[in-house]
C-alpha cells in the first residue's frame, strides 16, 4: 500500500519493509517486489510478490499489491480475480474496494463499479480519497450534476491536501458555471488491449497484431436448367467437395486519438476433389500418381485488406475498407497425374473492391451505418464474363452506384446479436446480355446458447431485374416448338430469390473454435432456364489471436453475403 505522506502523516504499517537497504544488504523478495512497484516496474514487481507469497500465503496485505501491479501492468483479469479472492482477508479494505472498482471499470461497466468505489470512500485514507475523486469525476462525465456535485464536494471538505483537491475544484466550479471540462482525467487506466500482445502466449509481437488458421472441408451442390443447342431446356446438376485451408495475419488495430486502422493478408486454399477421384484413388491401390487432391485441382487466393476509421464525435464515425483478390488455379509445386500441364498456374480472377461508410451510434447496443460497394472483377480467361458493381461516369450508359444501409442490435442480457442489411447493387458486364440490378434485404441473428456453445441464422431476399429483356416468338412463357409462327414478342427477364444459412458453433477457448453452417439459395424465374438452387455446407476448426471472433470481424468484416450467382456459368 502507498504510504500516506499527503494527509500530514506517513502510516508505518504500509511503507515497504526495510525500504532503505544498508550497503552489501541483500534486499528481501518483499522488500525488493516494494521497491519494484514503488518506481512503477510491475513486469518486475510481479514475480518478486509472488516468489515471496509462495513462503508467506496469508500476507494479505502482499496479495493486494500484487493486483495492483496486475492492473497497472494491464492484466486486469487477473488483478480482479486475485482481490476478490482475498477481500474478507484484506488489512486494506479501501484499497482493495478501490482497485475492484478500476478493474470493474476497465472491463466496460462504470455502472457496476460505483459500489465498491462508494465502499472504499468510507475510509478517511488515500484509496478512499481516491475512490471519492473516481466517484465524482464518474459521475460527471456521465452527466449526472447532482452526484457530481455530491461527491466532489465531499472529496474537497474531506480530504482539503488530497492531490487532486485543485482538480475537484475546478470541475465543480464548472458545474456552478454550466461549462463542462472535456477531458476529465481520474485514477490512470491500463489498455486491456495492449496487455493482450504483452503477455499472451499465442502473441506473435508486442504491436497489436492478429492471425488465425482456419482448416475444414466443404461441399457444394447445385441443380438448374439450362439451354440446349436444338433450344430445348435440359435439367443439369453439379457437385464439388474441397478440402479448405485459410490462414491470415495482420496488424492492428492502431488507435491514434480519434482514429483506428489495421490491414492484413489472407490466404485461401481450395483443394477440390469429388466421388469417383477418390473411388478411382482407392481402386488404384491408394497410389500416389492417383492421390484424390491434386495440384491441377487447387485454388487459391491472396488477399490484401485495410481499414481505417475515424470517431467524429461520441455518435458519429466514418471509414473505409479495402480489399484485393488473386485467384489461381493450379500449382507448379503439388504435381497432378499429367506433370505436362500440372505445372502451369492459370490466373482465374482478380477483384478489387473499394467500401467507403458513414455510421452512426444511437446507443450503446444500437448503430447504424449506410455503405457504397465499389467492386470490379476481372475474369483473365473469360473477359465477358468481367463485371462491376459501379460506374460513376455513365460510359456504359447510364451512372450506376451500388449502396446499403445496415443497422445492428444488441441484446446483451440475452447474449443475442442481430442486423439487418437493405442493399441495391448493380453488377455491369463487359456482356451487356448480363447485366442486372439487385435489390434485397438480409437479416442476422447470433445467439450464445451456454459456455462457448452458440448458433446464428441469416436469412435474405432479393429480386434482379436484368438490362436487356429477352426476345421470343409466341407468349414469353411458350415452349420453342410452339412458338413457330408466331409474332415476336420481348420478354423482360427477371429473377427473384431468398437465402437461408444456419450454422452451429464451440468456442471452446477464446482462441478455439468449432463451427458448421449450411447455406441454401434458391434462385427462381417466370422463365425455367434461369431458375436455379444450390446448397454449401462447411466444417472446420479455426485458430485464431487475439480471439477468433474479433479476428473474424476483422479478415471478414464486408462478407459478400449478396452474391449467391456464378457469374462463369
Amino acid at each position: 500500500m502507498l504510504t500516506l505522506d499527503w494527509f500530514g502523516y506517513n502510516d508505518a504499517k504500509s511503507a515497504p519493509e526495510n525500504g532503505s537497504k544498508r550497503s552489501g544488504e541483500v534486499m528481501s523478495p518483499l522488500t525488493a517486489a516494494q521497491a519494484e512497484f514503488a518506481k512503477g516496474s510491475w513486469d518486475t514487481a510481479i514475480p518478486l510478490y509472488k516468489s515471496y507469497l509462495r513462503t508467506a500465503p496469508a500476507d494479505y496485505q502482499a496479495w493486494n499489491q500484487l493486483a495492483a501491479a496486475y492492473y497497472h501492468s494491464g492484466q486486469v483479469k487477473y488483478a480482479l480475480t486475485t482481490l476478490q479472492r482475498i477481500q474478507r482477508n484484506s488489512p486494506d479494505r479501501s484499497f482493495n474496494y478501490f482497485y475492484q472498482g478500476m478493474c470493474i471499470a476497465v472491463l466496460g461497466s462504470d455502472k457496476d463499479a460505483i459500489q465498491y468505489w462508494e465502499y472504499a470512500a468510507y475510509w478517511p485514507d488515500e484509496f478512499g480519497a481516491r475512490a471519492t475523486f473516481e466517484l465524482g469525476t464518474t459521475f460527471y462525465k456521465s452527466g449526472d450534476e447532482a452526484q457530481a456535485k455530491r461527491w466532489l464536494t465531499t472529496y474537497a471538505q474531506k480530504f482539503p491536501r488530497g492531490p487532486d483537491i485543485s482538480a475537484a475544484k475546478d470541475l465543480l466550479k464548472s458545474l456552478e458555471e454550466g461549462k463542462k471540462i472535456d477531458p476529465v482525467k481520474g485514477f490512470d487506466r491500463p489498455d486491456p488491449e495492449l496487455t493482450i500482445f504483452k503477455y499472451h502466449p499465442w502473441s506473435l509481437f508486442k504491436t497489436p497484431h492478429f492471425w488465425q488458421v482456419q482448416v475444414g472441408v466443404k461441399n457444394s451442390e447445385s441443380s438448374g436448367y439450362q439451354p440446349t443447342e436444338t433450344g430445348a431446356i435440359e435439367a443439369r446438376t453439379e457437385s464439388d467437395s474441397s478440402v479448405v485451408v485459410n490462414a491470415s495475419i495482420g496488424v492492428g488495430p492502431i488507435r491514434q486519438k480519434n482514429s483506428t486502422s489495421f490491414a492484413g493478408y489472407t490466404y485461401r486454399q481450395n483443394w477440390f476433389t469429388d466421388i469417383y477421384i477418390v473411388r478411382s484413388w482407392i481402386g488404384n491401390g491408394l497410389s500416389l500418381e492417383s492421390f484424390p487432391i491434386r495440384g491441377d485441382m487447387l485454388e487459391r487466393t491472396h488477399e490484401f485488406f485495410g481499414d481505417v476509421r475515424r470517431q467524429f464525435s461520441d455518435n458519429l464515425f466514418a471509414g473505409a475498407y479495402a480489399r484485393l483478390q488473386f485467384s489461381r488455379v493450379g500449382s507448379s509445386f503439388f504435381p497432378s497425374p499429367d506433370d505436362n500441364s500440372l505445372k502451369i498456374v492459370t490466373p482465374e480472377k482478380d477483384t478489387q473492391l473499394l467500401i467507403p461508410w458513414l455510421g452512426w451510434t444511437w446507443s450503446q447496443t444500437q448503430r447504424s451505418m449506410f455503405s457504397l460497394y465499389l467492386r470490379k472483377e476481372i475474369h483473365n480467361q473469360s473477359s465477358e464474363h468481367s463485371n462491376k458493381t459501379y460506374d460513376l461516369t455513365g460510359s456504359t450508359g447510364t451512372p450506376a452506384i451500388s449502396l446499403g444501409v445496415s443497422h445492428a442490435i444488441d441484446f446483451p442480457a440475452k447474449k443475442v446479436e442481430t442486423t439487418f442489411d437493405l442493399f441495391q447493387y448493380e453488377f455491369i458486364f463487359n456482356d451487356y446480355w448480363l447485366d442486372y440490378s439487385r435489390t434485397g434485404a438480409i437479416a442476422a441473428v447470433d445467439y450464445a446458447i451456454y459456455k462457448g456453445l452458440g448458433a446464428n441464422i441469416l436469412v435474405g431476399i432479393y429480386q434482379d431485374k436484368y438490362k436487356i429483356p429477352q426476345i421470343k416468338t409466341g407468349s414469353c412463357g411458350a415452349r420453342p416448338s410452339e412458338s413457330n409462327g408466331k409474332d415476336r414478342v420481348t420478354c423482360a427477364r427477371a429473377d427473384s430469390g431468398k437465402m437461408i444459412q444456419g450454422g452451429v458453433y464451440y468456442n471452446k477457448t477464446q482462441n478455439l473454435r468449432f463451427e458448421f453452417s449450411y447455406l441454401m439459395v434458391e434462385n427462381g424465374s417466370s422463365q425455367k432456364v434461369y431458375s436455379e438452387s444450390s446448397t454449401r455446407w462447411v466444417g472446420s476448426v479455426i485458430w485464431a489471436f487475439p480471439g477468433t471472433k474479433r479476428v473474424s470481424r476483422m479478415t471478414g468484416r464486408f462478407a459478400d453475403a449478396a452474391f449467391t450467382k456464378d457469374t462463369d456459368q
